[in-house]
């Protein structure tokens, strides 16, 4: 890893920690130049001003969660097992990234369905992306039987949002469990039994 991308890494994992702990307002670009041991001249010149720095940090923070995603469905070959993967992992991580978890509740605002307010569209659009990517894998194998790809994504992709916003945003982890496995099987399965009409 060259030293600028080292550098990189190191700045947004320390300005998540500060964020987190003493929120946006609070955080200082000094304190964030203190917290690397640089002066605030030099993290100038990796960031434009505590707004740019802030942004940077939560789309790193939101890179660095699909890779951790996408590390745990490129471990399953068959596109339902890649889905519940997903999932799982999605949710899991955000449970252990306390720093992360801290910077949601107090920004729900970085979870957003209206494309037009979305403020990191590059990582929700990477996020739909894998959501696709497995769509399409079990179209092409025959296992799932969707019409519209583009839409069942959109679909998906909004029920994650929901579960994150009422689970970090207004702070309802008891229903969580239960709605999830719910949502997990009604995705996968569908309302009807297999031998059930199609049409009413």
């Amino acid at each position: 890893m060259a030293i600028k991308e080292e550098k990189y890494q190191q700045l947004f994992k320390e300005s998540l920690g500060l964020f987190a702990v003493f929120g946006y307002k609070k955080t200082t670009i000094e304190d964030v130049a203190a917290k690397l041991g640089m002066t605030k001249g030099n993290l100038y010149f990796y960031v434009k001003n505590k707004r740019d720095l802030y942004q940077k940090t939560i789309h790193w923070a939101l890179i660095k969660w699909q890779a951790h995603v996408i590390k745990a469905v490129d471990k399953e070959t068959c596109p339902r097992k890649k889905f519940m993967a997903m999932a799982r992992a999605a949710m899991s991580y955000i449970d252990t990234n306390k720093s992360l978890r801290k910077i949601l509740i107090h920004d729900p605002e970085i979870f957003t369905l209206d494309r037009e307010k979305d403020r990191f569209p590059e990582a929700n659009q990477a996020a739909r992306e894998v959501i696709r990517s497995i769509i399409d894998q079990g179209i092409a194998e025959k296992i799932f039987s969707i019409t519209d790809v583009c839409a069942t994504t959109e679909y998906l992709f909004s029920v994650y949002m929901m579960f994150l916003i009422k689970t970090y945003v207004f702070l309802d982890p008891t229903a969580f469990q239960q709605m999830f496995d719910a949502a997990l099987q009604l995705n996968l399965r569908g309302l009807m039994h297999n031998n059930s009409p199609s049409t009413p």
